[in-house]
């Protein structure tokens, strides 16, 4: 179940169809297939089938390169559906946090897959659209707004969006996940995960997560520049440059500027500028 004061939003995609994103109310309920990462569901987990690591190609570690030797490892102990977990967006002054989960089966080769801090936004889309489009790629997102990150603070609102990447995976529950940073979020299960430091510059299946988080965090913010282009929110995507600081200062920060954030809260708390979001409403 993922409960919040505030809304998330979803989405997710299979057999290279993208769904329409979803927004959730204070409470959701997953559907039918629950999944085995969750506590009150360990006893279900399902270890049959899982792919032969003998049959497997191991995946050689390249410098700079994530690799597959992680995935390797977990289905060798009989898990079957692995997934990867992680989040972009913590940083920023403006926008949501946004998670992205990402199944890859054993079989399938995905050329380009690296951490996505260190690709081009080239590079980001070109493997967004090949990860997207595949059809036995199975990957979803959470976008958790900037109510929820001020209210709950950012850490709570990062591991927020990764347990609803999780719970939006159309179809297939994975029975494993490998999660990164150091932190797992309440809802999964530690017999069943791992957090992986590092993890997007470890794992493959990590970094194609990281990449879908990215992507579509960066499509969202594109979208708010077009209701706020004063701000030129397509550019720095909400992060704290030296020309979005220039344009909070003139103008205040609008509706989707995390405020428990600094130096916006000092700013604020000191009456040092406006809001124009409370100008707007009292309008």
């Amino acid at each position: 179940m993922i409960s919040s004061p505030a809304k998330l939003r979803r989405s997710a995609r299979v057999a290279g169809k993208p769904a329409p994103s979803v927004v959730l109310t204070r409470t959701h309920h997953r559907s039918a297939a629950r999944s085995a990462c969750q506590p009150d569901a360990l006893q279900k987990a399902t270890k049959l089938d899982a792919p032969d690591p003998t049959e497997q190609p191991t995946v050689k570690s390249v410098s700079g390169l994530p690799s597959r030797n992680l995935e390797l490892s977990v289905w060798a102990q009989g898990f079957k559906h692995v997934a990867g977990v992680d989040e972009a967006g913590r940083g920023p002054l403006a926008g949501p946090v946004v998670a992205g989960a990402c199944i890859l089966p054993a079989h399938v080769d995905m050329p380009g897959i690296k951490d996505s801090k260190l690709m081009t936004h080239l590079q980001r889309e070109q493997v967004y659209g090949l990860l997207m489009a595949h059809p036995e790629v199975i990957c979803a997102t959470c976008a958790v707004d900037v109510a929820n990150i001020d209210e709950m603070n950012i850490l709570q609102a990062a591991l927020k969006a990764m347990e609803g990447a999780v719970a939006a995976l159309p179809h297939t529950q994975p029975d494993y996940l490998l999660v990164d940073g150091n932190q797992l979020p309440r809802g999964f299960s530690r017999e069943c995960s791992q957090t992986v430091v590092r993890g997007d510059s470890k794992s493959t299946v990590i970094a194609a997560a990281s990449i879908l988080a990215k992507v579509t965090r960066d499509k969202l913010m594109d979208q708010y520049h077009e209701q706020w282009p004063q701000y030129n929110f397509a550019q720095h995507k909400g992060y704290g440059t030296r020309a979005h600081m220039a344009a909070l200062k003139e103008l205040g920060p609008c509706p989707i500027h995390r405020r428990s954030f600094a130096p916006l809260k000092n700013w604020l708390d000191a009456g040092e500028m406006a809001d124009i979001t409370n100008m707007e409403e009292n309008q």
